[in-house]
């Protein structure tokens, strides 16, 4: 009786290894680069892009400010230090506007789309790190 019992759990552990093998190797064959597939990215509207793109310039722009106590000439004087590359507009796929006004002592910057109307917005930029758009 005994000897029965001993024999049904060594078949019980034969069987439970032979489902974790068929298992695993079902996994290793599945797991191949072939049958990667990335994540989704979620869909972003062109107006939500342009505004990261804005608010991510004026951050570098004011890193460097920091570092060289003024404001770069232009976008192009960011790359690699404080920004990977400057984006364009994704409307209109043109770059974004930079403009530094240094009147009376005190330097101001603006970066803008390059056509508003695109966002159906007369105005859409980022002056000083505050965000306009009407």
């Amino acid at each position: 009786m005994r000897k029965n019992r001993l024999l049904l759990l060594l078949y019980i552990i034969i069987a439970l290894t032979m489902a974790v093998a068929g298992y695993v190797s079902v996994l290793y064959w599945k797991g191949g680069a072939s049958n990667y597939e990335p994540p989704k990215q979620p869909s972003v509207s062109p107006q939500e892009r342009a505004k990261s793109d804005l608010q991510n310039l004026s951050r570098a722009v004011e890193a460097y400010f920091i570092k060289n106590m003024e404001y770069p000439r232009k976008l192009e004087l960011l790359m690699p230090e404080f920004i990977d590359r400057v984006e364009n507009d994704p409307s209109s796929g043109k770059p974004y506007q930079y403009s530094l006004d240094e009147t009376r002592g005190a330097s101001r910057y603006r970066i803008s789309v390059p056509d508003p109307k695109l966002y159906n917005a007369k105005e859409f930029y980022i002056e000083d790190g505050m965000l306009v758009q009407k």
